[in-house]
């Protein structure tokens, strides 16, 4: 009996892969992309949320006995997401842990619709609801604008979040999967600190060897900054409300979820900031 992992060209349904692979516990992963999309070590088959024939294609050819769900970027994501849990709990599954994010609330248009229909359905389930990831700060935009510019441009102006890396929502997200008792609630997944981005600027500071500058936008200026830096204008308007949201300490708050279900902390920031700092490199 295998665990499908959905996502899996995301940042954490491959590193829920790495740990079930080093457990040597089988898994099946899935991406929207099919084969070809994952990394060589954790290859992918072809799923896609929106397309049930994909669904129908992966049951024929593996026995699964939980699942691991990302959101799928598509309207109304919660209308498929809910036909899926019905299909899959017919198809034998009976465990299911659903990755949303802070604002998701049970019933809640959005993963808290899922959330709903997971305790609804009976199930085992868990719902990880994490702050933002610190693995943004090394993805190709910031990573220029860190590298290059030196400046890391938001709206969140002082606002306080308790940045979290995609390696403790992975794990948490493997134990949610395979302990023997299944947690049937969510859990809050946090990093150790409240940090503003004054803050994460100077601890890149400190790493990095040089002065990394946070600049506070705006929300019209952050838009448009976006917009001319390649993002369309609803996915502009969608950062920003979330930075404007931080802004107001939105994401703030304190959770030992990740200690309580892992057996130890949640990385640092800064410790984030020395493991990957070559991506910042300025040369």
């Amino acid at each position: 009996m295998s665990i499908l992992l959905t996502g899996g060209s995301g940042k954490t349904a491959p590193r829920v892969a790495a740990l079930l692979a080093a457990d040597k516990k089988p898994f099946v992963l899935g991406s929207r992309q099919g084969p070809g999309s994952g990394s060589s070590d954790h290859p992918t088959v072809k799923f896609d949320m929106s397309d049930e024939s994909t669904w129908i294609k992966l049951f024929e050819n593996a026995q699964i006995k939980a699942v691991y769900m990302m959101e799928p970027r598509i309207s109304e994501p919660w209308v498929p997401m809910n036909k899926f849990v019905d299909f899959a709990k017919n198809q034998g599954v009976s465990r299911f842990v659903l990755c949303a994010g802070t604002s998701a609330a049970i019933g809640k248009d959005g993963m808290g619709r899922v959330w709903e229909h997971l305790i609804k359905s009976g199930v085992d389930y868990c719902v990880l609801r994490p702050s933002w990831f610190m693995e943004n700060l090394s993805e190709p935009g910031l990573a220029f604008t860190v590298g290059k510019l030196n400046k890391i441009f938001t709206a969140a102006q002082d606002g306080k979040i308790p940045f979290i890396s995609a390696d403790d929502i992975a794990e948490v997200a493997y134990h949610a999967l395979t302990d023997e008792k299944s947690y049937n609630c969510d859990l809050r997944i946090l990093g150790p600190e409240n940090l503003t981005y004054d803050q994460v600027a100077e601890t890149l500071s400190k790493v990095l060897r040089r002065k990394i500058e946070h600049v506070k936008l705006d929300e019209a200026s952050r838009i448009d900054g976006l917009v001319q830096a390649g993002l369309s204008d609803y996915f502009a308007r969608f950062v920003t409300r979330l930075e404007v949201m931080a802004s107001q300490d939105f994401e703030k708050g304190t959770s030992d979820d990740v200690e309580r279900v892992t057996g130890h902390p949640p990385k640092s920031f800064e410790k984030f900031a020395e493991e990957n700092k070559a991506v910042w490199s300025s040369s």
